[in-house]
């Protein structure tokens, strides 16, 4: 039995347009694929400019408090966040963020929040020390200050490393994900650590 000219052309056909119809659907998953990440990424990074939008200035108040622990650092704070939209940042954060930013942003948030406890109560202590208190008031305050100024000194440290390790790790998202996650599926080596 021989097969006819007309019919081998159409079985020719209806392969082309088979396999023209795959190639078209895989391609139009990948792209989405692709897509649906890079919107994801852009979020991260909106996510991240606003994040150091509020960040900054609060490493910053807190650097200046230590340069000048007399000073008042409860109105340095409020002028550090003013205008931040702290509970829009973190929904973004959770919605958008990775494990790894959200990490960060946690330690770098309980880091500041103990160095501000302790910050607060030297303070506190502090002002016992000048003028205007009884004796006895006065050299306790001035053992409970020399106690704790130790102890603040280690928690800014502190604040300090979690602060330079959420900057790291929100360069790391911004800058070296994409790159990751278009060209390989694993890290890249050729990327700086």
């Amino acid at each position: 039995m021989q097969i006819a000219p007309v019919i081998t052309t159409l079985i020719g056909a209806g392969f082309g347009s088979l396999s023209t119809t795959i190639v078209a659907v895989v391609v139009q998953r990948v792209t989405r694929q692709r897509e649906r990440e890079h919107k994801l990424w852009e979020r991260q990074v909106a996510v991240i400019e606003e994040s150091l939008k509020y960040e900054r200035p609060v490493a910053q108040a807190r650097r200046d408090a230590m340069r000048s622990p007399d000073s008042d650092v409860m109105d340095s704070m409020a002028k550090a966040v003013d205008g931040a939209d702290v509970a829009k940042i973190q929904a973004n954060l959770e919605l958008y963020g990775s494990l790894t930013m959200k990490d960060a942003h946690q330690a770098a948030f309980e880091t500041f929040r103990d160095w501000f406890v302790e910050f607060i109560q030297w303070q506190h202590w502090n002002k016992r020390t000048g003028p205007g208190h009884e004796e006895q008031e006065r050299a306790e305050a001035v053992r409970e200050t020399t106690k704790r100024w130790p102890n603040v000194e280690k928690l800014s440290a502190k604040a300090d490393e979690a602060y330079d390790e959420l900057v790291k790790v929100m360069r790391a998202t911004a800058i070296f994900e994409p790159v990751v996650s278009r060209v390989t599926r694993g890290a890249n080596q050729e990327l700086p650590r």
